[in-house]
């Protein structure tokens, strides 16, 4: 700890919570940017990489709600997905894909439907299969 006393009202304790970051966030992660396209995207981490000859300016994407020096109106401007203004507001959380793997359902030692997810039919869905038995030797 730091020779120096503690401010009136304080116990001297370990602070409570951890220091906010006084860092905003990046444009990447607000719900204000629009991202460049994927292609663009794709060929600048070629060209960064040294996979590819042709030269490739940084893509950037766009906002039309950033703050830019001390000013307090917001503006349009583009911006790279590292950018961070003072109007970051956290994006919402994406939603986890559904309906890419794989099934197979197994009744019994058989397997009785193969397919993609999305594609399960109904009658093994919603519960038990009506499968005919098979015949007992």
């Amino acid at each position: 700890m730091s020779d120096r006393p503690a401010p009136p009202g304080h116990n001297a304790g370990p602070p409570l919570d951890d220091p906010a970051s006084d860092r905003p966030g990046r444009c990447r992660d607000c719900r204000h940017w629009t991202p460049p396209p994927d292609g663009l995207e794709r060929d600048y981490e070629a060209f960064r990489l040294g996979l590819s000859r042709r030269r490739v300016k940084r893509p950037t994407g766009f906002c039309d709600r950033v703050l830019l020096g001390n000013s307090k109106i917001p503006a349009f401007s583009g911006t790279a997905g590292n950018f961070s203004c003072r109007n970051f507001e956290p994006a919402p959380p994406k939603p986890a894909p559904r309906g890419r793997g794989f099934v197979t359902i197994w009744v019994g030692n058989r397997v009785v439907w193969k397919g993609p997810e999305d594609e399960i039919p109904a009658r093994f869905r919603d519960g038990e299969p009506d499968l005919p038995e098979p015949d007992a030797p």
